[in-house]
């Protein structure tokens, strides 16, 4: 019984925060992909982000947004218990991951922290920057990145890029984030580059 009110009041929580997105102008994702009609969903084992935006993200895999016959969107799939995560921070300096998009590059991205997913990024992703602090320990995490090129663009040449980067920094007295350059650790994928990509890497966190 406390389990079903806590999941309830879930529920109802994530409910009122998504419903109080469009009077602030800001943009919901699931998993990556921006909802723009999705109703009468119900989602569960979720974790929700406020990134540096006001943009809402909402990570609760196994789910799917697709495109229904009258061009609205549907959600599919049903929760992954064992993939949701409950995220605690533990680390001095705050992290924010960063996408850049670039449609003449088109690829899919699967980021994933620590052997847990992260974030999915779909070929229609536009840019964003999420805080991934709360997945991340002190000392080396393992940052698995998936990449699948979609259909070559037309025109793309060497030049054209899409970047995966993540930042360290530390919050204002007006509690915005305050990003230090260089990169903690970027990826750039270029027009020309249309192999998939399956990598490992090891990201520093203090």
């Amino acid at each position: 019984m406390l389990w079903h009110l806590r999941k309830t009041a879930a529920m109802a929580l994530l409910s009122l925060m998504v419903a109080a997105v469009p009077a602030q102008a800001a943009e919901v994702y699931l998993n990556g992909v921006r909802i723009t009609s999705l109703k009468n969903a119900e989602l569960t084992n979720c974790s929700v982000k406020f990134d540096v935006n006001g943009d809402v993200h909402i990570l609760s895999p196994g789910y799917r947004i697709e495109a229904a016959a009258d061009g609205s969107q549907q959600l599919s799939g049903q929760s992954d218990y064992a993939a949701a995560r409950t995220p605690t921070a533990k680390t001095k300096m705050r992290y924010v991951l960063v996408y850049e998009p670039n449609p003449k590059v088109n690829f899919a991205f699967d980021v994933w922290i620590n052997g847990k997913l992260f974030q999915k990024i779909g070929l229609d992703s536009n840019k964003f920057t999420v805080e991934m602090t709360q997945d991340l320990v002190v000392g080396y995490n393992t940052l698995r990145i998936m990449a699948k090129p979609g259909d070559p663009p037309p025109g793309g040449s060497e030049a054209d890029t899409t970047s995966l980067k993540i930042y360290h920094g530390e919050a204002t007295s007006a509690g915005s984030f305050k990003a230090k350059a260089p990169a903690v650790w970027e990826l750039v994928r270029s027009a020309i580059d249309r192999n998939p990509l399956d990598r490992t890497y090891n990201v520093a966190a203090e």
